[in-house]
C-alpha cells in the first residue's frame, strides 16, 4: 500500500479521528469519518468493497492513520483536494482483472417454484441483478473472493460466499418466512425499480378488501397511483388516459381479450393460480408492444415440485378448488385451478328462464430436462353466460377466452438465456335474441338474430437474454403472428326470410422485432436505450412502425434517486365499446386500409426517496399523446351488416398529463400504503362536439387511495381501504323537445324519457359532472394452522362501502305529468353498492 504523507498539518489526512469501534466494515468507517470531520471521500465502488470487515488498531487517532489499517494490503493511494480525499487505485486496470460468470436459478425451497424479480447481488458493489421472469440471473464478477446475497419479499434472505476461479453455477433456494420479521426482509435493490413498473405478488392481492371477499389482480392494480376506476366496483382499468382497450394482458405471454367474469365484480385471473404480476404504465421495455396505455403480464405457479397439495375456497360469489404436486419429483409439476359461481343454484329449483354464471379452468405442467433446458405447457379456459326468457321472449348472451402456450427455456451459455414459446388465443362473444309463438302449446320460432363477434390468433415468439459483461444486458427478440377477426356483425332470421349470412372475417399479421440493452455507464448513473419494430400487413394494407424506447436513472446517494423516460407505442387492434359495466358489448377490429393504428408518445420524469423497508416516496410527472383513438360513430348500429364494419368507426386525438405521488411506510405492525394522481385528459374528434376538444369520460382531476395493513400476528390481519374520486364527466341535453316527426302519445307520470319520446340537444359533450366518488372497504382474516401444521384453514369477513356512501353511476332524464310544453323533467342518479358485507372460508393443504 502507497500512502501520500500530507504537506501540511491541517490537510484531511492528519484531521483527528476518535472510531466507535475497532472492527467494522469499511463502509461504516468511511461514513462515519466524513460525520466526525466533515472529509469528503471519492472512489470507484469497482475497486473498494465497502461490506469488506476491517479492523483498527488501538493506536491510529487520525484519518490517515485509520485509512491505512482499513486499506491494509490494498493498492490504493490517498489524494488530498482541499476537503476531499480521493482514494485511488493504483492496481491492475479493470481491462486486465480476469472476471467470471456466475449464473443460476432462484426458485423457493421446497416446491421449486422460480421467484421472478428476486435481488440478487453483491454488496458495497455496483454488481447487481434481478432474476428475470423466469427466475434465471446472471452476473459477471472479478476473479476474488465474493459474498454474494439474494433476497426477495417475503423470504429469509440468502448469503453466499464465492471463491471464483472460473464461471460458477450458483443456484438459490430461497426459504419463506415464517415469522413477521423475516417476511419484511427485502434488498434495497429489489425495491430500486422504475416507478412506472410495480411488481405485484400474491400477498399484495389476497390482503385487500375489496366487494365480496373476491381478492383480484386488477383491483390491486386499481389501486397504484395513475389508474382510473370506473364509478363502481368493477374490473374497468383505464391508466393515464387511456381506453380499456388500450391495456396488453398477458396470461403466461399470451394476449387476452377480454378479462371480465360476472359484469365486472372479478376478473378471469384466478388468485389463487397466480404467481406474479408486473405491471407498466410507462417506461416500457422494448420487448412489449401492442398497445398504447399500459401492460398487465400475470404469471401463474409452476406446481409443487415436492409433495401434493391444494386449496379450496368458498365465497358468496364462487367456489374455487386447486390441486398441485409433483408428476416426478424434482423433474416434473402440475397445477390445476378451477373456479365456478354457485349462487345460480338459488333459483334452479324454480326457474330456468334465468341464467347468470361464469366458470374458469387453468392447467400448467413443466418439465426440467436437464440442469440447462425447461419445458412449460400452460392452458386456460374461461366462459361467462347470461341469459333471460319470459314467456315468448329472450336472450342470451356467452363470452368468453382460451389460450394456450408451449414454452421452452434453455441456458444456452453461462451469459445467454432464450425462452421460446408457441401461443394460441381465442376470444368470442355472442348475442342472441328470438321471439317465439306458442300455438296449441307448441313454440315456434318467428324471428330473432344473431350477433357475433370474435378474435383468434397464433404466434411464435423467441427472446434472448446476453450478458457479454459488468456494464451491458442485452435483451433481444423476435415474433411472428397470424390473426383471424370476426368484427361485430349479425345474422338476422325469421319466419318469412329465413336466415341472412354474416361478411367475409379478417385476416391480418404481424413480424415484431425489438432490442434493448441496460448499459450501466457509471455506479451512480445507468441508460436503458431500446427499439421495437412491428410491421402489421395483410392483402389489403402495410403498417409499420419503429417505437424508440429510452429509460434512465441517476442515483443521487443511496436513498435518493432521479429517473426520467420516453416510449413510443403503436397498436393495430382496436376495441370499440359501448357498454363500461360489466356486460360486455366489446368489438375487437384490426386496422385496416381507413382506419389507422393508435400510437402514443409518453415522457415521465420522476424522484425516488428509499429507506431501507420502513419508508418509500416517489414523485412522477408524465405527459401523453395520444393519435388515432378510436370510438364507434354515434348513432350507427354496430351490428348492422349494411354498413361496413370499418365505417362505423370514427378516430381522433387525445392527451393527458398529469403528477402521481405514493408512499409506503412501516410503522410497528402496521403497513401504510397511499397514492394519489391529479390529472388531465382531453379528446378530440372531427364529427363530435364540433371537432373541439372536450374532456374524456374518465378525466377525474384528483385521484387518492389510502390503504392500511394492521398484522399483529400470522393468525389475524385487518384491512382498511378508502378512496376519493373526483366524478366522471357526462353528456347531458341543453334542449328537450317533444319528437313530433313520430307522433307518439306520452302519457302517465314518474316514468323514464327515451328518445322515441324526446329530441336531446347538447351544445358541448361531456360538460357536467356526476359527484364525487369515496367510501370506506374493511376486511378481516383470521389464520389457523391444523392437524400439527399441515393444514392452513382461513376465515375472512368483511364489508364494502362501510357507512354506505350513496356513489352515482350514471344519471337518468325523468319527466312528471303534465301535457306537452308543461313536464317537468328532472334528473335522477342511480347508486347501487351500498354496505355490502361478505364473509369467505379457505382451507390450505
Amino acid at each position: 500500500m502507497m500512502v501520500a504523507v500530507p504537506a501540511l498539518a491541517q490537510q484531511p489526512l492528519s484531521y483527528p479521528y476518535n472510531p466507535p469501534k475497532r472492527t467494522a466494515d469499511v463502509g461504516f468507517y468511511l461514513e462515519d469519518i466524513s460525520k466526525q470531520t466533515g472529509v469528503i471521500f471519492s472512489y470507484s465502488s469497482q475497486y473498494v468493497d465497502v461490506a469488506r470487515q476491517a479492523k483498527i488498531s488501538s493506536t491510529s487517532d487520525k484519518v490517515g492513520l485509520v485509512l491505512a489499517d482499513i486499506f491494509s494490503g490494498e493498492p490504493v493511494s490517498f489524494r488530498e483536494q482541499g476537503n476531499k480525499v480521493l482514494i485511488v487505485y493504483e492496481g491492475k486496470s479493470a481491462d486486465t482483472i480476469r472476471s467470471y460468470v456466475v449464473n443460476g436459478f432462484v426458485k423457493e425451497e421446497g416446491s421449486g417454484e422460480a421467484i421472478i424479480g428476486a435481488a440478487v447481488y453483491v454488496p458495497g458493489t455496483p454488481w447487481g441483478t434481478i432474476t428475470n421472469m423466469y427466475g434465471y440471473y446472471t452476473l459477471v464478477l472479478p476473479s476474488k473472493n465474493t459474498k454474494l446475497i439474494s433476497s426477495y419479499l417475503g423470504f429469509t434472505a440468502d448469503t453466499a460466499n464465492l471463491t471464483l476461479v472460473g464461471d460458477t453455477r450458483h443456484d438459490v433456494f430461497l426459504k419463506a418466512g415464517t415469522d413477521l420479521k423475516e417476511v419484511k426482509v427485502i434488498s434495497a435493490k429489489a425495491m430500486n425499480q422504475a416507478a412506472s413498473f410495480h411488481h405485484i405478488v400474491h400477498n399484495d392481492i389476497k390482503t385487500r378488501a375489496v366487494l365480496l371477499g373476491e381478492n383480484d389482480v386488477i383491483k390491486t392494480v386499481q389501486n397504484l397511483p395513475g389508474v382510473q376506476t370506473g364509478s363502481g366496483a368493477g374490473s374497468l382499468v383505464l391508466v393515464r388516459g387511456g381506453d380499456p382497450g388500450q391495456n396488453l394482458h398477458l396470461l403466461d405471454g399470451v394476449p387476452l381479450y377480454n378479462v371480465d367474469h360476472f359484469f365486472g365484480l372479478t376478473s378471469i385471473y384466478n388468485p389463487d393460480a397466480i404467481r406474479s404480476v408486473d405491471f407498466y404504465k410507462g417506461a416500457f421495455p422494448a420487448r412489449y408492444g401492442g398497445r398504447t396505455a399500459s401492460v398487465i403480464d400475470v404469471t401463474t405457479k409452476d406446481g409443487d415440485m415436492q409433495k401434493w397439495g391444494g386449496q379450496f375456497s368458498m365465497g358468496l360469489l364462487k367456489g374455487g378448488l386447486t390441486v398441485e404436486g409433483p408428476i416426478k419429483k424434482d423433474k416434473a409439476s402440475v397445477v390445476l385451478s378451477a373456479r365456478r359461481t354457485w349462487i345460480d343454484a338459488l333459483w334452479r329449483p324454480f326457474t330456468n328462464d334465468l341464467e347468470l354464471n361464469f366458470r374458469d379452468l387453468n392447467l400448467k405442467a413443466n418439465y426440467i430436462v436437464n440442469n440447462n433446458n425447461r419445458l412449460y405447457l400452460s392452458a386456460y379456459s374461461g366462459r361467462d353466460r347470461f341469459s333471460a326468457f319470459t314467456s315468448n321472449i329472450g336472450g342470451s348472451t356467452i363470452w368468453g377466452n382460451s389460450a394456450l402456450s408451449l414454452r421452452w427455456n434453455s441456458v444456452l451459455h453461462p451469459k445467454l438465456f432464450m425462452n421460446t414459446m408457441v401461443t394460441y388465443s381465442t376470444f368470442n362473444y355472442v348475442l342472441n335474441d328470438k321471439r317465439e309463438m306458442i300455438e296449441n302449446g307448441e313454440k315456434t320460432l318467428t324471428e330473432g338474430y344473431k350477433g357475433v363477434s370474435g378474435v383468434k390468433d397464433i404466434a411464435f415468439r423467441s427472446v434472448f437474454y446476453w450478458k457479454p459483461g459488468s456494464k451491458h444486458n442485452f435483451e433481444t427478440g423476435v415474433q411472428v403472428s397470424a390473426g383471424n377477426f370476426n368484427p361485430a356483425q349479425v345474422e338476422y332470421f325469421s319466419q318469412n326470410t329465413g336466415a341472412g349470412t354474416l361478411p367475409e372475417k379478417v385476416k391480418s399479421n404481424e413480424v415484431i422485432f425489438f432490442v434493448e440493452d441496460q448499459i450501466k455507464l457509471s455506479s451512480k448513473f445507468s441508460l436503458i436505450p431500446g427499439v421495437h419494430f412491428a410491421n402489421w400487413f395483410s392483402r389489403q394494407f402495410d403498417y409499420s412502425s419503429i417505437q424508440p424506447r429510452l429509460r434512465s436513472e441517476l442515483a443521487l446517494s443511496k436513498r435518493h434517486l432521479l429517473y426520467a423516460s420516453y416510449a413510443e407505442m403503436a397498436q393495430f387492434l382496436h376495441l370499440i365499446t359501448s357498454n363500461t359495466y360489466g356486460l360486455p358489448q366489446d368489438f375487437w377490429v384490426p386496422s385496416s386500409s381507413r382506419i389507422e393504428p393508435e400510437e402514443s408518445y409518453i415522457s415521465t420524469v420522476g424522484y425516488r426517496y428509499t429507506a431501507g423497508s420502513k419508508l418509500y416516496v416517489n414523485v412522477e410527472a408524465y405527459h401523453k399523446d395520444i393519435r388515432n383513438t378510436t370510438t364507434y360513430d354515434v348513432g350507427k348500429n354496430l351490428f348492422d351488416n349494411y354498413i361496413k364494419w370499418d365505417d362505423k368507426i370514427i378516430q381522433g386525438r387525445g392527451e393527458s398529463y398529469g403528477a402521481e405521488a405514493s408512499v409506503r411506510t412501516q410503522l410497528g405492525r402496521f403497513n401504510i400504503t397511499s397514492a394519489y394522481t391529479w390529472s388531465k385528459t382531453w379528446r378530440q374528434f372531427a364529427v363530435v362536439n364540433n371537432g373541439e376538444r372536450f374532456p374524456y369520460r374518465y378525466d377525474r382531476r384528483h385521484n387518492f387511495r389510502i390503504a392500511a395493513l394492521y398484522q399483529p400476528s400470522q393468525k389475524f390481519d385487518l384491512t382498511l381501504n378508502w378512496l376519493y374520486m373526483s366524478g366522471e364527466a357526462i353528456t347531458m341535453p341543453d334542449q328537450i323537445y317533444p319528437d313530433f316527426d313520430n307522433n307518439l302519445i306520452i302519457n302517465g307520470a314518474n316514468t323514464t324519457i327515451n328518445s322515441a319520446n324526446y329530441t336531446y340537444s347538447s351544445t358541448k359533450w361531456n360538460d357536467y359532472r356526476l359527484p364525487a366518488i369515496h367510501r370506506l372497504d374493511a376486511g378481516m382474516n383470521f389464520t389457523k394452522m391444523l392437524r400439527r401444521g399441515k393444514m392452513e384453514r382461513t376465515w375472512s369477513i368483511g364489508v364494502f362501502n362501510a357507512y354506505a356512501r350513496r356513489n352515482v353511476m350514471f344519471v337518468d332524464i325523468s319527466y312528471s305529468g303534465g301535457s306537452v310544453g308543461e313536464e317537468e323533467f328532472k334528473l335522477k342518479g342511480t347508486s347501487v353498492l351500498q354496505f355490502i358485507p361478505y364473509v369467505g372460508y379457505r382451507l390450505k393443504i
